[in-house]
């Protein structure tokens, strides 16, 4: 009896483990006629971004998780998608590519669909709906040689799918992830300190930095990829 109470606690206490771990992606909603596999044909366009320009100084957060979400979104057969390249193609093609960049410049702090651009370009296009993703965090967190903590990184991004006629979003995804580097512990730095006292040399600076950004975020495009249902 005792050996059976044992074994629920321990069940229990991994249930609630389980429980406790984020999911992910960590948001997902999806419309009935998603749901239904009703929607084929995806035109996707270039990723925007919504990060303050301190975290992302060099503009490179939204081409990083473009460029990684779409090399998982390229191991998905279920779905017939139109590459950005090929939508702003057919945008310079009906003299749009002003209402695209105007529109995906306004998205991250509106998210309002362009009906009368959407309607245009589904025309020439033929789809169904229309992906639009969003970067949403791209932070890292360093520690200092008097800190005793783990360096961070965190990435975040959202993705939609537009009803091309109506704007309503039939497909959403977010998710945010991070990774830890090495802890840092004051007593285990190797300081190189001047005869003034000021810091000359921190030796194991690049050993405590956090972890690149490139790894955060092949874990946030998987999330992304597949959480697009099956058809």
């Amino acid at each position: 009896m005792k050996k059976i109470a044992v074994g629920m606690l321990l069940l229990a206490l991994v249930l609630g483990s389980l429980n406790c771990q984020k999911q992910h992606p960590i948001k997902v909603e999806i419309a009935p006629n998603m749901k239904e596999g009703k929607i084929s044909t995806i035109a996707i366009f270039p990723f925007t971004s919504a990060v303050h320009q301190t975290d992302d100084p060099d503009n490179i957060a939204a081409k990083t998780v473009e460029k990684f979400f779409f090399q998982q979104l390229d191991l998905r057969q279920d779905y017939k998608f139109v590459t950005p390249s090929t939508v702003s193609y057919a945008a310079t093609q009906q003299d749009l590519s002003e209402r695209q960049e105007q529109f995906l410049k306004e998205w991250p702090k509106t998210r309002n669909p362009d009906l009368e651009f959407f309607s245009a370009l589904a025309e020439v296009i033929k789809c169904d709906g229309f992906m639009i993703g969003t970067v949403d965090v791209w932070q890292k967190d360093e520690v200092d040689y008097q800190e005793n903590a783990s360096p961070s990184t965190y990435v975040g991004a959202t993705i939609v799918i537009l009803d091309v006629k109506t704007g309503e979003v039939i497909f959403l995804a977010s998710d945010e992830n991070y990774l830890e580097g090495l802890r840092s512990e004051t007593a285990d730095r190797q300081l190189v300190v001047g005869g003034s006292g000021n810091l000359y040399k921190d030796m194991g600076e690049r050993m405590y930095k956090a972890p690149p950004f490139d790894d955060v975020t092949l874990k946030v495009a998987k999330a992304l990829a597949s959480s697009l249902p099956r058809r």
